[in-house]
């Protein structure tokens, strides 16, 4: 009995979806985000690293972290900036142009906002510095999550070269790299739920966000995979766009981040609807 309820309280959830995704376009929304994304990739990166020389991380620590992130091609075009700024330690941390950074860096996250606006077809009703203020918080935030995942690698790199000394070294390595991974799952599941629930202009309880943090962070991996997969093996950017060939995958890439970001959003909202009319009927 409480399958066959599952199945017609999902229903109206996947209606919702497919109507959102057709009447608001979320494939030029994606588009609008990568865009944003784009923009806010370097300045984002350049307050990330500046923060490194004040720990113990080095550059090639930072430079890996990242290679393990982005697609392989577009690799080049982030290394360079990376190993300049944090061999350069920065007085003034809190300086002009560190917080003007920080700023710039905050537009993809008021993109994020516009976007779960939208997706939760809710109007912004809050006032424009309110929005800002919560839209460089949010960046700090997701800077935190990116420095404690860049730690735990690094340090997980450190247990590693112990361990093996005592255990044999596959199976050390892919118990390691399992935690690795699931560390990272969850951390970005923890980050996209603080975004469902924080960033639109209504607050959803914080049952009704997990759903849409787990398609999104599940769909996201798997399609960076995927897509990583077929960049290396079958696709050739770099011959049929030359120099930009990187910069062409990584908005194919912050455009598969949007999609599944925007569609998380949605699948939020077409539960919480769904709930609504339940309390309601």
């Amino acid at each position: 009995m409480k399958a066959r309820e599952a199945r017609v309280a999902l229903w109206p959830v996947i209606r919702h979806v497919y109507r959102s995704v057709m009447e608001h376009g979320v494939t030029d929304l994606a588009a609008a985000l990568a865009y944003y994304f784009l923009l806010s990739l370097f300045p984002l990166i350049i307050f990330l690293v500046t923060l490194l020389p004040y720990t113990s991380i080095d550059p090639d620590s930072a430079v890996r972290f990242v290679n393990g992130i982005v697609p392989a091609i577009s690799q080049s075009a982030i290394d360079g900036t990376i190993r300049e700024v944090v061999s350069q330690r920065q007085d003034g941390l809190l300086s002009f142009s560190l917080l003007a950074t920080l700023w710039v860096a905050s537009n993809g996250v008021s993109a994020i906002i516009r976007m779960l606006n939208i997706a939760y077809e809710v109007e912004e009703n809050r006032h424009l510095v309110r929005v800002r203020l919560l839209s460089i918080s949010l960046t700090v935030g997701l800077v935190v999550g990116i420095v404690i995942l860049l730690v735990f690698s690094v340090f997980g790199d450190l247990l590693l070269s112990h361990l093996v000394h005592f255990f044999p070294m596959a199976k050390v390595g892919v118990l390691f790299k399992v935690m690795k991974w699931v560390a990272s799952f969850l951390l970005i599941v923890i980050v996209l739920v603080g975004i469902y629930q924080i960033a639109p202009a209504t607050r959803l309880p914080l049952g009704e966000v997990i759903v849409g943090a787990l398609v999104t962070a599940t769909g996201w991996q798997l399609s960076s995979l995927g897509f990583y997969f077929y960049v290396g093996n079958y696709s050739n950017y770099s011959a049929t766009y030359g120099s930009l060939g990187g910069v062409i995958v990584l908005m194919v890439w912050f455009y598969l981040t949007g999609m599944f970001l925007i569609l998380g959003g949605v699948i939020n909202a077409g539960i919480h609807r769904h709930r609504w009319m339940l309390r309601k009927s």
